[in-house]
């Protein structure tokens, strides 16, 4: 459950292309962003702008957190009724 949660705020980081992109530009986006992180002005320009620090995260960890999402019936029916706001189920 905690991992679908953290997972949907990963579309914030500008890392998602559509099924099917060549593998080439999917690794040119991925090194170019790479980059950028590493660039100490966008750490600076990210506070200026947001008031926090960045904390980047990789598009292999996105990627391999996309992938172990649960899928399960329960868990996403769970994850719907807390992101719903509704009290949480009996035990």
């Amino acid at each position: 459950m905690l991992s679908l949660y953290r997972a949907f705020d990963y579309p914030r980081w500008p890392y998602f292309l559509p099924p099917g992109t060549p593998k080439e530009l999917v690794n040119i986006l991925r090194e170019a962003m790479a980059k950028a992180f590493k660039d100490p002005g966008f750490a600076k320009e990210f506070k200026k702008l947001t008031g926090a620090d960045p904390s980047p995260i990789t598009a292999e960890a996105i990627e391999a957190a996309i992938k172990e999402l649960p899928r399960d019936p329960e868990t996403i029916a769970l994850y719907k009724h807390i992101a719903d706001h509704r009290p949480m189920p009996e035990r």
